[in-house]
């Protein structure tokens, strides 16, 4: 019985220095650990914690985020440029400010309207009618010398009276020519030509004023026997 507590009491006593000589051994490991780049390892056996040699090494490296400064652009001042004067310029400063200024102006015309007559009427009864000049003599004279048979109308034979319409101003001039019984189309077209040659005619009258009036005269053409 004895024994046993003289056994416990040694056990003990030595709890303290153990205790100490753990905590030296641990503290020899880290600082042998920051004193050396390799890394140690600790390997546990039957004798105990022993550093264990040949083990790999492995190389950590620290990736380094390297900042990238930003310049900074300074403004730069761009000099104006110096527009030197042209002769054009020169001729134009030099030029008299006294100097008068002249404009040409195209004249104005200016343009009146134009008033038209009122139309006289056409009277179909008047009291005196328009005449041919000389007389109803003097127009048959000069139909029958203007008057050309058509070569065309010969050939083939056309032949008949053409009745042409016309209108007799109060100036005696003659407008409004047409035909109103006709032929053919160049014994139509023969009257009418003879029509428009005619001098002025003697107005027809009402009243003693020259009035406008229509006239109508036939044309006979035909064959002799």
């Amino acid at each position: 019985m004895e024994t046993k507590k003289q056994h416990r009491a040694d056990i003990e006593s030595l709890r303290v220095p153990l205790v100490f000589l753990g905590a030296f051994i641990i503290g020899s490991i880290v600082t042998m650990s920051f004193a050396y780049k390799e890394p140690l390892y600790l390997v546990k056996n039957n004798q105990g914690l022993q550093m264990k040699d040949n083990i790999p090494i492995e190389f950590i490296v620290e990736e380094k985020i390297i900042e990238n400064d930003v310049p900074i652009v300074q403004p730069v001042d761009i000099p104006q440029p110096i527009i030197e004067p042209t002769e054009h310029s020169k001729t134009k400063d030099n030029v008299d400010e006294d100097e008068e200024l002249i404009v040409k102006v195209d004249p104005i015309i200016i343009v009146e309207p134009i008033v038209e007559k009122p139309v006289a009427p056409i009277v179909i009864y008047p009291d005196l009618e328009a005449e041919f000049p000389g007389g109803l003599v003097a127009m048959k004279k000069f139909m029958g010398e203007e008057t050309k048979y058509p070569e065309y109308s010969q050939t083939v034979g056309d032949q008949g009276k053409v009745f042409v319409e016309f209108v007799v101003n109060t100036d005696g001039s003659i407008e409004q020519i047409k035909v109103i019984r006709g032929v053919s189309k160049e014994l139509d077209a023969e009257a009418m030509r003879v029509v428009r040659k005619m001098p002025k005619w003697k107005p027809a009258q009402v009243n003693g004023e020259n009035v406008r009036t229509r006239c109508r005269i036939p044309f006979n053409f035909g064959f002799r026997n």
